[in-house]
């Protein structure tokens, strides 16, 4: 165990149709007492999608910090292009199992989230149980488990 503590997630399985309820118990283990904001449970979608940030020549622009030259942007095509790969977050559903405390020993939280019918199945969506122990001006406590959807 690292850190404060550690966040053990247990489900009966990691597969699951649009529809489903997903339910499961949190277990948390701490070192010594913590005060939180809350303890949540989170059933979140990522997906990658392709940014590309179009400038146009004569417009001073930043890339990481460096100044580009209107001289350099002049060589350049009509515009400075910079394409990046970005991790998009679809939040399905939050659920609070406990609110603002001062968490000082073991603790067991059981859940149920209720899949929608229409949630994304597309193979791009990668899906995953969050939970989370928000402490405020510290390191939160996490762990995810990876699920699939569909």
């Amino acid at each position: 165990m690292f850190g404060r503590g550690e966040i053990d997630i247990s489900i009966q399985k990691t597969s699951y149709a649009p529809g489903d309820t997903i339910s499961g118990s949190v277990n948390l283990t701490l070192k010594k007492p913590v005060k939180a904001k809350e303890m949540t449970i989170s059933l979140v979608g990522e997906y990658m999608t392709k940014v590309i940030t179009r400038r146009p020549r004569g417009v001073t622009a930043l890339d990481g910090g460096i100044a580009i030259s209107d001289e350099l942007l002049k060589s350049m095509p009509m515009y400075y292009s910079k394409t990046h790969v970005k991790s998009v977050r679809i939040c399905g559903f939050k659920q609070q199992l406990d609110g603002e405390s001062d968490y000082s020993q073991s603790r067991e939280y059981h859940f149920e989230i209720k899949t929608t019918a229409d949630i994304p199945t597309w193979s791009a969506v990668k899906w995953y149980l969050l939970a989370k122990l928000d402490i405020p001006r510290g390191p939160d406590i996490t762990k995810k488990v990876r699920i699939t959807i569909g």
